[in-house]
């Protein structure tokens, strides 16, 4: 972390307003969702702390600018979620929805409902619970739909889960919140999560109003698979242009920009911070290229925000990612007779701005470490989230001081 970088905390002002304003306070979620006798006592890596600074500082506090933003108010929110029985992610943007006037239309998939647990007990019973709840509390619209199919089969063009995707429009925000990384490939499936997010980005295509993609995934060198491919491809084809994305790119790596090429082999192939600011600068410039490329309907892709901390190794592996995406004005050409029409290449100089952005990259291990108020926000708001839920909050605190990662005392 450079010097410059250093002193940029997550509850400091110098964070730009999009990056984002807390979201913490003036919540109701002493509601309870879920009625039920027993409570449950099994735990998830996403039911630590550190999970709930991404659900209100990046899903919930970039969701409601967006929905404060709009050009003309709507009644509804167009949704994506892979939500898990519990709809945590629903929830929380429930709590940001319900003062705007704002119903939540989600749609997604979650396998899990097919499963039952070790106790014999259905995850789907807990999802329609957790799910009449909302509905009774009218915080989701009545076209809400989960279904019991796999991410990955949206990108089979004859599945089921496809054909249910055709339907639906183009959505206000895309939450891929995934517990593995981008180029996981299911048992018995032929299409990985990376081709899953081409066909969303091809169903988004014919959205003319911004839009929000989170993606959450594991990152590490090998784990790249074939999308960390085309994310060094689209890193190395804009260094071939002019325009300054080297010098920003080489910034945010803290890399000699007369080196560049040699630092870049080697930060792919490196478990550090600075592998993980790139995978945000690859990610970012492959969007970027899919939708410069598009010819009647462009759009642009900023880097609204980029968190990492960890789960599966004692370095952070895994990164929350936040996009917005603004289409630009349809392109219209002049009447000819034939020939490639000449278009405007603003991808490089809106590149850069990605490669600036993940510069900022912070790691909410280290905030909740040193960051007093963070720390405190971040317990608060999943304990009231998980009481709502009907977790055993006792035993979500033992869970949490004898966590392998990251252990934390949290009093009653």
């Amino acid at each position: 972390m450079t010097e410059e970088t250093a002193d940029v905390h997550l509850g400091s002002d110098e964070i730009p307003e999009e990056d984002l304003q807390l979201a913490y306070g003036g919540r109701n979620r002493g509601e309870e969702f879920v009625a039920a006798s027993k409570h449950k006592t099994t735990f998830k890596p996403w039911h630590h702390p550190v999970k709930q600074i991404v659900r209100d500082r990046q899903w919930a506090a970039l969701t409601r600018r967006l929905i404060e933003d709009r050009a003309q108010p709507r009644p509804s929110l167009r949704y994506f979620t892979l939500p898990g029985p519990d709809l945590l992610d629903i929830r929380v943007l429930a709590d940001i929805c319900e003062p705007l006037n704002v119903q939540i239309e989600y749609f997604g998939f979650d396998v899990g409902q097919e499963i039952t647990d070790d106790a014999g007990g259905s995850f789907a019973g807990e999802w329609i619970n957790a799910e009449s709840a909302l509905r009774q509390a009218g915080r989701i619209s009545a076209d809400a739909l989960i279904l019991p199919d796999r991410l990955e089969d949206i990108a089979a063009e004859n599945s089921q889960a496809s054909a249910q995707l055709r339907q639906r429009p183009t959505f206000d925000v895309i939450n891929i919140d995934a517990c593995d990384h981008l180029a996981y490939l299911p048992k018995g499936r032929t299409h990985n999560t990376f081709d899953a997010l081409g066909a969303l980005l091809r169903h988004q295509m014919a959205s003319r109003t911004p839009w929000l993609l989170f993606i959450t995934t594991r990152a590490q060198p090998d784990l790249l698979g074939k999308p960390g491919i085309q994310f060094q491809n689209a890193i190395t084809q804009n260094l071939a242009l002019p325009g300054g994305f080297g010098e920003a790119l080489a910034g945010s790596l803290e890399a000699d920009i007369a080196k560049l090429g040699s630092a870049l082999a080697a930060i792919w192939g490196a478990n550090d911070e600075r592998f993980l600011k790139l995978y945000c600068i690859g990610l970012g410039k492959f969007l970027l290229q899919f939708f410069h490329m598009q010819p009647n309907l462009p759009a642009n892709v900023e880097l609204a925000s980029c968190y990492a901390y960890k789960v599966y190794s004692d370095s952070a592996d895994m990164l929350a990612m936040a996009f917005r995406i603004t289409p630009d004005p349809p392109r219209v050409f002049a009447p000819g007779i034939g020939g490639a029409a000449v278009v405007s290449n603003l991808e490089p100089v809106r590149a850069i701005r990605v490669a600036a952005q993940a510069r900022k990259l912070q790691n909410l291990d280290d905030a909740l470490e040193n960051e007093a108020d963070v720390r405190a926000e971040a317990i608060a708001g999943t304990e009231a989230l998980l009481g709502a839920a009907n977790y055993d909050l006792d035993g979500w605190r033992n869970w949490l001081a004898d966590h392998e990662r990251r252990p934390m005392t949290v009093e009653a």
